[in-house]
Formats: structure tokens, C-alpha cells, sequence
């Protein structure tokens, strides 16, 4: 996986760390550990007790649920950046889902007692309320969606958010999620049957919506995943993504875009603004 990365580097890309001085993250990081995780490989599990925060410096990270008989149900995808779990990392109770590296990534790991004591300075306590506030807005709308939608709008719904979170413009005017996704990722996340997400998926590529190659998707017709979704009527915001905060200038913020890539590639630009449908998202996005 190449060299090991400095922890104090990669603490401070967080949001979560991003108030802290350099003196601050030096001191925080002392108590760090980098530590890599081969594609398909556990970095936690649903049950596990929590003794540390882990946050991931590259690769991608699968967060899912699983039921006695071995099913799956996807929670997200989270990249480079993000802090895994905050809540059991605070309390110390056990994980809620399992994390898998989805292939290779190489994270630093965060024992509790530091984070306690780091948790204490406001900076950071502000960005422990911002973070828990997405995860809960984020439960929020995995619930709606698969309370009041039927399975084809989930399949739709899911992809609109993937390509909010790791969608990016081709030259063709496609947006493409930038993280191969296998037909079974599709149906975990849209907690739909596997049978359904094929029938879907093919259904969309049939009629020049989507275009897969080499499990990377390309929305090809946005509107043509929007309207059927009900989008522009849609009251969640599903612009809520693990990347969507990082700085705020306002005293209550909400949520921005998550196609409204900054500039660093890893997070949002400073601002402050109302939440959005997915139709604004990707709108702003295409802009």
C-alpha cells in the first residue's frame, strides 16, 4: 500500500480535527496508529466493542448491516476523510454495523481515552455535533425512503445519492460514480432483492438512463432517474453525504450539495445553505 502515512496528516484532513492548531493535531496524533486493511477485509464488526475512533485516509469503506440468515443491508460508503462511526468511538458500546475495506485502505486509529480528551475543546465539540447530526439525517432518510418508496424509486433513489457522493462530469455530460458497484452493492443499499436491482439496472441501461462498464455506472439521463423518483417534490435531502460538512461561517448550517465537489477533493468549501433535493443537487453540480 506504499509508504505509511503521517497520523498528523491525516487527523487533520478530517473535519472532525480541522479547528485544531498544528501544535494540537501534533500532540493528538502522538496517540495514533496507522494501520492498512487488504480489499474484502473487516476493520470492524457489527457487535464488536468500540475502543477507538478510525479515520480513513484512502480507499473506500463499506458500512452494512447483517441479519441472522446472512443478508445484507448497506448503510453508505464512506471515503477518504471520514471518521467511522463517531457515536460508538464516544460511548464505547458496541459497533452498530460492520466496516469492510472495500479494496485496500489504510486508516488511523484513535484510542478512546485521546478522544475523550480532545472531545472537550470546543472546536472539536462542534464538529461531533455536526458529524452525529448527518449520521442522524442520514438514518432519517434510509428509513423514509425505504418506508414510502417501492423497490424500483429505491434502486433510483440509491443511485442519485451514490452519484452525490462520488459522482463526477464526463466530458459527455454523464455524471459517473467514481466506485465500481457490484449488482449485489446495489440491491444491499437499496434494500431490495438482488433479482430487483438486475431487473432495475437493465430496465435503465434498456432505455439509455444509466451505462455500466466494468461495475462503474454513468447516469447518462439524470432526469430520467429524478422524475420518476418524484424528486423536485421529494422533501428528504438526500444531498446528505459523509463528505457535505467540513467548515461552517454560520451558526445553524444546513447541508449542502454533495455534487458541489471542492476544490481539495476531499470536502466541502466553507458555506452555509439550505438543504436540497437531489434534482438542485445535481443541477448545481452540472453548472
Amino acid at each position: 500500500m506504499g509508504p505509511v502515512p503521517d497520523p498528523t496528516m491525516v487527523l487533520g484532513k478530517t473535519a472532525l480535527f480541522s479547528g485544531l492548531s498544528p501544535e494540537e493535531l501534533v500532540d493528538l496524533a502522538s496517540y495514533a496508529r496507522m494501520q492498512g486493511f487488504p480489499a474484502q477485509k473487516d476493520i470492524f464488526t457489527e457487535g464488536q466493542d468500540c475502543d477507538g475512533l478510525w479515520v480513513l485516509h484512502s480507499g473506500r469503506v463499506r458500512l452494512y448491516h447483517t441479519s441472522i440468515e446472512g443478508r445484507q443491508q448497506v448503510v453508505g460508503f464512506r471515503s477518504a476523510g471520514a471518521a467511522l462511526e463517531l457515536g460508538p468511538a464516544l460511548d464505547g458500546r458496541p459497533y452498530t454495523v460492520s466496516g469492510t475495506s472495500a479494496d485496500g485502505a489504510i486508516l488511523a486509529f484513535l484510542p478512546r481515552p485521546a478522544l475523550h480528551e480532545v472531545s472537550r475543546m470546543p472546536t472539536v465539540v462542534r464538529g461531533i455535533i455536526d458529524q452525529l447530526c448527518v449520521e442522524l439525517r442520514q438514518l432519517d432518510i434510509a428509513t423514509a425512503v425505504a418506508t414510502l418508496k417501492d423497490a424500483r424509486k429505491r434502486v433510483y433513489c440509491a443511485l442519485l445519492r451514490l452519484a452525490q457522493q462520488f459522482g463526477h462530469n464526463t466530458s459527455e455530460g454523464a455524471v459517473r460514480i467514481e466506485y465500481r458497484l457490484t449488482r449485489r452493492d446495489i440491491a444491499d443499499i437499496s434494500g431490495v432483492t438482488l433479482e430487483t436491482a438486475i431487473r432495475v439496472l437493465s430496465d435503465l441501461q434498456r432505455h439509455g438512463i444509466v451505462r455500466t462498464e466494468s461495475q462503474v455506472i454513468e447516469i447518462l439521463d439524470v432526469a430520467g432517474l429524478e422524475n420518476p423518483s418524484e424528486c423536485a417534490d421529494c422533501q428528504l435531502s438526500c444531498g446528505v453525504s459523509q463528505r457535505d460538512w467540513d467548515h461552517w461561517d454560520d451558526p445553524v448550517p444546513m447541508m449542502r450539495p454533495g455534487l458541489a465537489a471542492a476544490a481539495n477533493g476531499h470536502g466541502a468549501l466553507p458555506a452555509a445553505y439550505r438543504a436540497v433535493s437531489p434534482r438542485t443537487a445535481l443541477r448545481t453540480h452540472r453548472a
